[in-house]
């Protein structure tokens, strides 16, 4: 083992240990900043089925681990359909699967398997849901310096075996569980919609307003640290880390305006100097001119 690998291995010099510690800067009291994730529910998510899965992180790193298959790609997903439109979102991204071999639809229904037919010359996933069984996934999001909590919300249910389900998303100042808040009004999404609405919450019918909600509740003012969680979320491995950060961290930047401004600057630049040379000009020349002493006789 080389110097530089032991190095980095016990946690290199005081420039890696600052760039790679897991330590979060923290107020005065030691209160970490932002808001973060304390608790996770799903309801009828993938092969989660009917009782409530919690994940409580308390808003800490948290590590998750299991075998293969026990759905720890699963979870990642749920969050990651909290936070981006799913018709962007590449299920299984985590497990190394192919694209699409995961869909919303396959997480509602709780598709776990594949039946051949009798004549084997196709297969048909096996769902554990059939149709109108709502989907919740629910995560509770806490700022410990401003002491606010927010909700977020998505309510999903299929109507008919194939295509995309229906869906509302709901934010919520303050913080709210399936059990308690999501339960006690049968199967009908109008009667949970209002169930909501009485309890506060602001309901939204497609992803768009949502995202403007909580981008605003949390204090992301554009749209890049939404694409940059999108680029590396389940990311396994970065091939150039230069074009990373400036495809992904670095804001867009319209280089030809900036250059016509400048060009234009400098122009105005230059006519205010050459108007200045000219009214020194003007003022030279309408300076009387010295006169001449008189003449000595001789």
């Amino acid at each position: 083992m080389t110097t530089e690998t032991a190095t980095a291995l016990k946690g290199g010099t005081d420039e890696q240990e600052m760039l790679f510690s897991l330590d979060e800067k923290a107020d005065d009291a030691g209160t970490p900043p932002g808001f973060r994730l304390h608790r996770l529910e799903l309801l009828n998510w993938g092969t989660f089925h009917q009782e409530v899965r919690t994940f409580r992180l308390d808003g800490s790193n948290s590590l998750l681990t299991g075998d293969i298959g026990s759905g720890k790609s699963t979870v990642v997903d749920a969050i990651t359909t909290l936070l981006l439109p799913a018709n962007r979102i590449e299920y299984n991204k985590a497990a190394g699967a192919q694209k699409k071999e995961r869909t919303l639809m396959s997480y509602v229904r709780g598709f776990h398997k594949s039946t051949r037919s009798a004549g084997g010359e196709y297969s048909k996933p096996v769902a554990l849901r059939g149709t109108g069984k709502l989907t919740v996934v629910l995560g509770v999001f806490h700022n410990a310096v401003l002491g606010k909590s927010i909700t977020l919300a998505i309510t999903l249910w299929a109507t008919q075996e194939a295509g995309q389900p229906n869906r509302f998303y709901s934010l919520v100042e303050g913080e709210q569980s399936i059990a308690g808040d999501f339960a006690n009004f049968g199967q009908d999404p109008a009667k949970l919609k209002k169930q909501l609405r009485a309890a506060g919450a602001s309901l939204h019918e497609t992803f768009e307003p949502y995202a403007a909600a909580f981008k605003r509740q949390f204090g992301i003012s554009g749209n890049q640290a939404m694409e940059l969680f999108h680029r590396t979320v389940s990311m396994k491995q970065v091939e150039n880390i230069t074009n990373f950060v400036r495809t992904n961290m670095l804001e867009e930047d319209d280089v030809e305006a900036r250059i016509g401004n400048l060009i234009h600057h400098f122009d105005d630049l230059k006519k205010a100097h050459d108007a200045v040379l000219r009214a020194k000009d003007q003022i030279a020349l309408l300076t009387p001119s010295p006169r001449a002493p008189p003449s000595t006789p001789p």
